[in-house]
């Protein structure tokens, strides 16, 4: 058996402009912070059924891969020419949190093929493989940010030219002085990101415009945490969910934009934002004040807080066994 175990992520800047439809056009620009949130994949041959197997929140079991219901997984095991095997899957957030739950689950189930196959598996090799499946062989309305900052850990600058090349740059912060002002809350929201990503996909004037915006905003991101000055990084981040709202109507919800107004008015929030696409799973909250008093909120409101700190060695293998 080979266990995989992958992080989840959140983004700190440039959301959105990691899309083909607009960085071939403009160059992206993401920064993004994985985070010790993880997928757990193991896999091993079926040595007597021999039948391909694989367990998600469903559970699948075909005589060909060609079969599965499940996409990602199909794809990389028909493009790696595997078939009789078992894989399993388990996860410490939901598959539809908004941390790049779908990115991490691929690029985590590639890392565990390739070690069976004795292939390269580097964090390269997989992000660019992961991007593939999604974006051109499934045609998925995702960006490059998920597969990258899943395969490579830590925290990153992913700059994306026009050909849809990554170059990866290491982002070194004090972040523990960040992410002690930045608070996660579950929503208790499951939303589908390709809902809301298919709208932006769709790249009117509007929407370029406002992507241009946020791409901005990421270099300020940069310029920012680079100096250590996190709370103008909390006040941006207000702008940068104001503009991203803008998007879609999928972005925000009702009830969300109360909970935003009435922390920013009594508890001492700066910014923050619904994390990944938008339209549910947790939100991320910037505070320097009543840190306690936000968490206590929350509370009374339904709404968990998840701690958390950074994931700096990415997808990896756990143990071959095999």
């Amino acid at each position: 058996m080979i266990i995989t175990r992958t992080p989840f992520r959140i983004t700190l800047g440039g959301g959105g402009t990691d899309i083909p439809s607009y960085y071939e056009r403009n160059g992206g620009l993401v920064i993004s912070m994985a985070i010790d949130k993880y997928v757990y994949i193991t896999l091993k041959p079926d040595l007597f059924e021999k039948l391909c197997k694989l367990r998600y929140s469903e559970i699948e079991i075909v005589n060909n891969p060609n079969k599965l219901k499940n996409a990602r997984a199909r794809e990389a095991l028909i493009l790696n020419g595997l078939s009789e095997i078992e894989i399993n899957t388990c996860a410490d957030l939901s598959h539809k949190s908004g941390m790049g739950s779908s990115g991490s689950f691929l690029v985590g189930l590639l890392k565990a093929i390739k070690e069976y196959k004795r292939l390269d598996n580097s964090p390269r090799t997989i992000a660019e493989e992961a991007c593939h499946i999604e974006i051109d062989i499934l045609g998925e309305p995702v960006g490059k940010q998920d597969q990258y900052i899943a395969a490579f850990g830590g925290i990153k600058i992913l700059k994306i030219n026009e050909t849809g090349t990554v170059d990866v740059q290491d982002f070194d912060i004090d972040y523990q002085a960040l992410i002690q002002n930045m608070h996660v809350y579950s929503l208790n929201i499951q939303r589908d990101a390709s809902d809301v990503l298919s709208e932006q996909q769709k790249l009117g004037g509007h929407t370029r415009e406002v992507l241009d915006r946020i791409k901005q905003f990421g270099y300020k991101t940069i310029e920012l945490l680079a100096a250590s000055e996190f709370d103008e990084y909390g006040l941006l981040l207000d702008a940068y969910w104001a503009e991203k709202k803008k998007l879609s109507s999928k972005v925000s919800i009702g009830f969300v934009d109360h909970i935003y107004d009435t922390v920013k008015a009594e508890y001492g929030v700066l910014g923050g934002k619904i994390i990944g696409a938008g339209g549910g799973g947790f939100i991320l909250l910037y505070t320097n004040q009543k840190r306690h008093e936000l968490e206590g909120f929350m509370s009374n409101a339904g709404l968990r807080r998840l701690k958390y700190t950074v994931d700096n060695t990415g997808s990896r293998t756990l143990g071959n066994f095999l």
